[in-house]
């Protein structure tokens, strides 16, 4: 299947100045509100490959708050033996 679609990551302990803010709609509950981040950083996939291995995608938390979403890694799944 074509890969066509955005990771997008967040954290409780960046700054006000990472990343990009998201804005929700008003008439959103507050109570869901809640548990939404903020600010998110991200990355599209999708043109630079036709498909992927199935699997996880996954960065080290200071990588992260770092802002280098070139130390994004693709984890896939565990065989069982």
């Amino acid at each position: 299947m074509a890969v066509d679609h955005w990771v997008l990551w967040s954290s409780d302990e960046a700054g006000d100045e990472w990343g990009a803010a998201v804005e929700y709609p008003e008439r959103m509950r507050h109570r869901l509100r809640g548990f939404l981040p903020d600010r998110v950083v991200g990355r599209y996939h999708g043109d630079d490959r036709p498909t992927l291995r199935n699997g996880d995608f996954a960065i080290e938390h200071r990588h992260l708050l770092a802002g280098d979403l070139d130390r994004v890694e693709r984890r896939g799944p565990v065989t069982r033996t």
